[in-house]
């Protein structure tokens, strides 16, 4: 039969039906080249906030977060949204070593806040490309240590090592941790780097729109543009964003660098559990507040106490002068913190 019977044959409503399967047909082969990607499996932008300062509570989350992103398969790329001074050297390697093996399986972004600066920055070095705002801190590539003293060893038949300590010793750990530090950095960005191995380890700190001209950072881009940018580099044409919060809440810990040494305060109204030293620290100084001292934890303090305890058979020592501390309110047997803050 002619073609033209058979289209003659068919009624009206039978060759609209023809037309409408057509349609179908010709959308089904198109469609998924234009909105395919929203039912990819890949098609989450992962932003991971580590804010605050760098200690092992942050590098739990951080590293939970980022071993659950490698093994999503929703998740096609990540953007770190950065704002920290920095924190203790082995929560910093612990993170830096977390985005390390997350950018050897997807994109990577760092999108600096307001600094990203010693810990913080050698956490964020492994990501492809670091973002910064035009007022961004980033940088202090160093270790912040007090300078070693030497002490004798105690008296007695074993560990006499355990309180003792040896400057010389003391000197070469911190060289070790410095070292350890900078050879990472030149190691990640040594290439992208204006200036020499010792002007880096000089620990300078600069603001986005110079550290994009000496290799500290790639990008002047907000957040938002660090996600976009993640995306292209995972290929997605749409995606979802899923933020993920690290650390721990209110804000804490605090940062403090006294007279003596720097500590982290784990309440805003401290006992004696609630302070801890760190006598180590990738933290960018200029970052950190400094006040005098932090009572009844200052070593003259603690050494005027136990001179005044022995020279009164035990009894409490009333003379200020005594004993080196003030006069007792009640309320000295929790550490206070001093409101007088240094120059």
């Amino acid at each position: 039969m002619p073609a033209k019977k058979y289209i003659e044959a068919f009624s009206m409503r039978q060759q609209v039906a023809i037309v409408v399967v057509a349609a179908a047909v010709v959308a089904g082969l198109f469609v998924p080249a234009v909105y395919g990607t929203t039912n990819e499996p890949a098609d989450t932008v992962a932003v991971v906030e580590v804010e605050g300062p760098v200690n092992a509570a942050l590098a739990d989350d951080v590293e939970t977060e980022l071993t659950e992103v490698r093994n999503n398969d929703s998740v096609g790329a990540v953007v770190l949204k950065i704002d920290t001074s920095g924190g203790q050297p082995v929560a910093s390697e612990r993170m830096y070593k977390s985005v390390q093996r997350t950018s050897d399986e997807m994109p990577v972004i760092a999108s600096v806040q307001d600094i990203s600066a010693s810990g913080g920055y050698y956490a964020m070095a492994p990501a492809d490309d670091i973002y910064v705002l035009p007022t961004s801190t980033v940088g202090s590539i160093g270790l912040n240590a007090p300078a070693p003293s030497s002490s004798p060893p105690a008296e007695g038949p074993s560990g006499p090592d355990k309180t003792g300590s040896n400057e010389i010793e003391q000197w070469a750990q911190q060289q070790t941790l410095a070292d350890t530090f900078v050879d990472a950095m030149m190691a990640e960005r040594g290439d992208e780097f204006e200036m020499s191995r010792e002007e880096v380890a000089h620990a300078d700190v600069y603001l986005g729109t110079e550290a994009i001209h000496n290799g500290f950072a790639d990008e002047i881009g907000s957040l938002d543009e660090a996600v976009h940018e993640a995306a292209e580099r995972a290929n997605m044409r749409t995606y979802e964003v899923d933020t993920r919060e690290t650390g721990m809440d209110g804000g804490l810990p605090i940062l403090i660098q006294t007279d003596d040494e720097l500590v982290a305060v784990y309440s805003n109204d401290p006992g004696y559990a609630d302070i801890e030293p760190m006598p180590f620290a990738y933290v960018y100084d200029g970052a950190v507040p400094h006040i005098d001292t932090i009572e009844r934890f200052a070593a003259d303090d603690v050494e005027a106490a136990v001179d005044a305890t022995d020279a009164t058979g035990g009894e409490d020592a009333t003379d200020d002068e005594a004993n080196g501390t003030e006069e007792s309110d009640g309320t000295d047997d929790v550490p206070s913190l001093s409101r007088e803050v240094s120059p």
